[in-house]
């Protein structure tokens, strides 16, 4: 006698017009790994589903193990045999709890109807659909004599499963299925792989039987004509938020995504400055411009999680390096050292931008300057600012002014003196990306242009605000002290309430002191700039902490 049977019920004509469909691959499998077919095509039960089980009961007297599998279920030519991936002595089962939402209640219910305790729920629930079941395991499936309708006869065996789970304490008796046996759809926002990559389709919960048919003729149709090689991607849907500068600090990421971790997939970057990620191997769109392919699933992920987020709560986006955030975000990781650096894309079109709208071509002696303006503690006095400039202008040095305005951020209002040249909103993104990578040094608060310059070989100048330093300086060449320099008298980053136990949000965006107290002297600034020009390394520069 066979040891193996592969069991699956159709009743009903819905069932037999699907089994129609179906039936042919399953007896095919049935017949390549060797095990006998049968299909229960009678019900003495309420519904099908509790058929299942007195099918089930029974024929584990005869057979060693089965693969029931619901009629709604279509299997791919190379499936392996899921009788040899499968221990002997284990239930083989899905766990679908993760991908789905409420399904707690089908098992609580469940528990309550038939009055059955489980103290200590392991947090499983388990799809009925496609199980593998050693004759050991029969006595779970002798059918009750209430057939309650709680997802069928799924939610009664959860309870009972949990329950013999609890008190023979042997949690290890489940082998969990992997979604490629018993593929649904609610695996699409988790895997963002084509449903036709795993070997068994399962088309529970499609809404009517004349759509699930049109749907496993088409599958049928696309797995005949793939066939032998089956090669499919994932969809890869990143979806880059916040600001310039932290739009530009989601690069690395990106980049690394594509080299290491998807390399052959189907990445797509929605964003709104799709030139800052021109130069990669991915698919760029504007946020309004992206349009999801019909009957395609997409992992989405999201360059930066708000503070509604787990992600948030777990590390704060304020309270670590940008490009570490958008790599946790996106990868669940932190990039290797030599991965963090951000890369731009320049081209000679849009050095021309910049040689038009300045009017000179000797960019390589530029001072940049962007006296920001964004949150109150990322706003420095005008009268700062204006110091800056008139100092390096003393000096002898070609001073040039960089901003975009916009309502919330942008630059301090100061004067323009004669021969500092002002290119504030005159440049596009790209624009400002070309002129930066051939200045020579770019004094700044934190914001994009800092971030841009972390593309290049720009000397640095930073005056930190709310974020330490070491979470905002540019990875150039393994490190953050590349021709780079964070001036300051206090940290500002230690002033302000970021204990896990503050309830009200942080207060990083306001001022804790007098300005005096944390910007540096305005000829510290100057004597940076000019030590950078000159070729003295910024290293050497003490920062000034009180």
């Amino acid at each position: 006698m066979n040891k193996h049977l592969v069991l699956t019920i159709a009743v009903g004509d819905v069932y037999e017009k699907m089994a129609e469909y179906t039936h042919p691959s399953i007896k095919a499998y049935a017949e390549k790994i060797g095990a006998d077919f049968i299909c229960i095509d009678k019900n003495s039960c309420s519904t099908p589903h509790w058929e299942k089980f007195n099918a089930i009961y029974n024929y584990l007297n005869k057979y060693d193990r089965i693969l029931y599998i619901d009629t709604d279920t279509l299997i791919r030519k190379d499936c392996p045999d899921i009788f040899a991936a499968v221990p002997k002595d284990k239930l083989a089962i899905f766990n679908e709890m993760p991908w789905t939402n409420g399904r707690q209640y089908s098992l609580f219910e469940a528990c309550k109807e038939y009055g059955i305790e489980i103290p200590k729920w392991d947090g499983r629930y388990f799809n009925t659909g496609v199980m593998v079941i050693p004759r050991h395991f029969k006595h779970l499936f002798k059918k009750p004599e209430k057939e309650s309708f709680n997802f069928y006869e799924q939610g009664y065996l959860n309870a009972i499963l949990s329950q013999f789970l609890e008190r023979s304490g042997n949690e290890h008796s489940i082998f969990e299925l992997p979604y490629k046996f018993n593929r649904m759809t609610c695996m699409d926002g988790f895997t963002g792989e084509e449903r036709h990559a795993s070997y068994i389709l399962h088309y529970a919960g499609y809404p009517s039987l004349e759509f699930v048919i049109s749907i496993i003729k088409m599958d049928i149709e696309k797995w005949e004509k793939d066939y032998p090689n089956y090669n499919y991607k994932r969809h890869i849907l990143v979806n880059v938020q916040g600001g310039l500068g932290d739009q530009i600090c989601a690069e690395p990421a990106i980049r690394f995504m594509k080299k290491r971790v998807y390399p052959d997939e189907d990445i797509n970057v929605i964003t709104h400055w799709p030139e800052l990620f021109r130069h990669l191997d991915v698919s760029v769109f504007s946020h309004d411009e992206f349009r999801m392919k019909k009957d395609t699933p997409y992992y989405h992920t999201h360059s930066l999680p708000g503070p509604d987020t787990v992600t948030w709560n777990v590390v704060s986006h304020l309270l670590c390096h940008s490009v570490d955030y958008t790599a946790i975000s996106l990868l669940r990781r932190i990039l290797p050292i030599d991965e963090k650096r951000i890369k731009l894309a320049t081209s000679p079109e849009d050095l021309s931008e910049v040689v038009e709208t300045i009017g000179i071509t000797n960019l390589s002696d530029l001072v940049l300057v962007h006296p920001g303006r964004h949150w109150e503690s990322k706003t420095f006095p005008v009268k700062w600012w204006q110091g800056v400039l008139d100092g390096l202008q003393e000096k002898g040095l070609k001073v040039c002014i960089i901003g975009q305005e916009e309502e919330t951020r942008g630059t301090v209002n100061v004067v323009v003196r004669e021969g500092v040249i002002d290119t504030r909103n005159l440049l596009s993104v790209r624009g400002l990306i070309s002129l930066i990578s051939v200045a020579n040094v770019l004094v700044t608060n934190d914001s994009a242009p800092l971030h841009i310059a972390g593309a290049f070989d720009n000397g640095i100048v930073l005056i930190p605000t709310c974020k330490h330093h070491d979470h905002i300086l540019p990875f150039r060449y393994g490190t953050q002290k590349y021709r780079a320099v964070a001036l300051y008298k206090k940290e500002m980053s230690y002033e302000y309430d970021s204990r896990p136990t503050t309830v009200s949000g942080s207060s990083a965006h306001y001022l804790p002191g007098k300005w005096e107290e944390y910007l540096p002297d305005v000829n510290d600034v100057v004597s940076a700039v000019v030590k950078s020009k000159s070729g003295v390394s910024l290293n050497n520069i003490v920062v000034q902490v009180s």
